[in-house]
């Protein structure tokens, strides 16, 4: 069976990074991140070390598919590689900052990994300082990584069920519809009742929300 165009540019990508870097096993773990963004709940991260590529579902950018296609694409990933996740709460988003927050989670995921990779990819412009394992940051990496692009996939789905969860505590705030992002719902609620335990209060529409 014939790639998807799309899944053929992605995983190109990644094979020439490989003769690139002259690895010797080949094992190219892709990292990305979902959540810096939202007001509210965890940043979460995805380690994806992929054994196969053949997919049937569409593949790409997280943010390019639809709920029901990452889905879908997150029950394939699972079936085709190695998958960790790691989180980093709202207080410790609080306490460290977003940036620290986020390399924390990827670590964390990388953590989970069953087998240590050659090389990670990391979607964005910098990478956690303090992973023993060689590290490549790749800007728009989920646009044009396999590895990344599946990272990005796995974090974004694990984020949305965890804030399902939430919503279930807290449905006043409409946490299922927006993910915590800071919609004209999220923050009419915020006026009206102020924040919950799950807001991330070092943002600043929350301390505004607080009269800060």
């Amino acid at each position: 069976m014939a790639r998807p165009p799309r899944l053929r540019q992605l995983l190109r990508f990644d094979q020439r990074l490989r003769r690139r870097q002259r690895l010797r096993n080949g094992r190219i773990a892709g990292v990305d991140e979902a959540g810096r963004g939202p007001l509210a709940g965890p940043v979460v991260a995805g380690a994806v070390l992929l054994h196969s590529n053949r997919f049937t579902t569409p593949l790409d950018d997280s943010k390019r598919l639809s709920p029901l296609a990452r889905e879908r694409a997150y029950r394939e990933i699972l079936r085709f590689a190695s998958v960790g996740v790691g989180a980093a709460g709202h207080e410790e988003i609080d306490r460290l900052g977003i940036q620290a927050a986020t390399h924390l989670a990827m670590i964390r995921a990388l953590q989970k990994l069953p087998a240590s990779p050659e090389i990670v990819l990391v979607d964005g412009n910098s990478v956690p300082i303090s992973y023993p394992l060689p590290m490549l940051p790749i800007v728009d990496g989920d646009a044009k990584s396999l590895s990344i692009a599946c990272a990005s996939i796995v974090a974004k789905v694990v984020r949305d069920q965890w804030m399902d969860l939430v919503h279930r505590l807290h449905p006043e705030y409409g946490f299922a519809r927006h993910k915590g992002y800071g919609t004209a719902e999220h923050m009419e609620a915020l006026e009206k009742i102020g924040p919950c335990r799950f807001h991330r209060f070092s943002f600043a529409p929350i301390r505004w929300s607080l009269g800060e």
